[in-house]
């Protein structure tokens, strides 16, 4: 094996725009009354308390439900430029992936050659059936580097790529409105089901080990396979209560727009009824990022008014030093308009991350 890198970037070329794409997720059908109940227990225990956290205070990174850890694409690099060279530094500007490869001298999947994105994923080109295209896979170490993923939307409809996996996560840290009992529950009462049949299961049981117990549910040849695992407990804490609900979707019978890397709680949610709760989550941050930003541009548009030519002459008198400034005015605390907002990273929430 070797190590190639790339330190030249090159212009985009001449972008395609890729088709209107209708949103994958699953329709739901109405499943048995009891699971409703479930779900409408869920949302009230939502509804009167912020989303969870593990510790401290919440950021909306920590409290998005859910996230993608794990993506998959085709592309046809555009014919103005040197493939390889492109691609690399798209991966570099967009998804935020070193620019070092290791070259295996080996092929995947039909590609003729596989090369190593170090331990974040992998690059796939060559062959004649492959239409010149070439296959990124980014694994959840990797996903867990992009800084932005609405640029990786934007980036992947312009240039026409073909999304061919996507995994979608939801981590509940204590266990409290998912687990393995509960998930089992759940298909015993057709919250699983999306279309006449139920889907096949199989639970991989540690028979109270500690290891992890993993329930599958569908099938990965459907191109749909959900994955509800002792996550905590597969890492090594044997008391651990944290469980992830994991979906892998695949382009199988399905096109699978870009718009689920800047949603993946909505299609996670779409996905089963069982997991309709996902979705009343995340409208509840948004609603509360949406409050917090209407009360911090209130707030800034009265200190203008009330204050602003005080602290103008104030920066006078001290000379411009606005930290001389600030040190006589700060008071510790919040205004009462955002007391409502003090477990969460209130930066986070007046920047817009979503």
């Amino acid at each position: 094996m070797s190590n190639r890198q790339f330190c030249s970037s090159s212009n985009a070329g001449s972008k395609q725009r890729a088709s209107s794409l209708e949103p994958g997720a699953v329709s739901v059908s109405s499943a048995s009354r009891s699971i409703q109940s479930q779900s409408n227990d869920i949302q009230s225990q939502v509804s009167a308390s912020p989303p969870y956290s593990n510790t401290g205070g919440k950021s909306l990174d920590e409290a998005k439900l859910a996230f993608i850890d794990w993506l998959a694409f085709t592309i046809n690099p555009p014919s103005t430029v040197e493939p390889l060279a492109w691609i690399n530094a798209q991966l570099q500007e967009v998804f935020n992936l070193p620019g070092t490869w290791i070259e295996t001298g080996k092929g995947w999947n039909g590609y003729r050659h596989r090369i190593n994105l170090q331990d974040f994923g992998l690059l796939a080109y060559g062959g004649k059936s492959q239409l010149d295209s070439y296959h990124v896979e980014i694994n959840g170490h990797g996903c867990a580097l992009v800084a932005d993923w609405e640029k990786v939307r934007q980036w992947g409809e312009s240039h026409g790529a073909r999304i061919t996996r996507s995994d979608f996560a939801h981590d509940d840290h204590e266990g409290k409105t998912v687990s393995i009992q509960q998930a089992i529950d759940w298909y015993e009462e057709g919250g699983f089901v999306t279309s006449g049949r139920p889907p096949k299961r199989q639970l991989i049981d540690d028979f109270d080990s500690g290891d992890g117990k993993t329930l599958y549910i569908g099938a990965r040849e459907n191109g749909k396979l959900c994955r509800v695992y002792e996550k905590g407990r597969q890492l090594g804490d044997k008391l651990s209560a944290w469980v992830r609900v994991e979906l892998e979707l695949r382009n199988k019978s399905r096109v699978i727009p870009w718009d689920v890397v800047i949603n993946p709680g909505h299609y996670l949610a779409g996905a089963y009824p069982c997991l309709q709760f996902l979705s009343v989550i995340q409208q509840r941050i948004r609603t509360i990022q949406k409050a917090v930003n209407m009360s911090y541009a209130k707030m800034v548009a009265w200190a203008k008014k009330a204050a602003g030519k005080v602290i103008s002459t104030m920066l006078e008198v001290n000379q411009g030093d606005a930290g001389a400034v600030l040190s006589q005015l700060v008071r510790p605390g919040r205004p009462r308009r955002l007391q409502h907002f003090e477990d969460f990273d209130i930066h986070v929430l007046i920047l817009g991350a979503t």
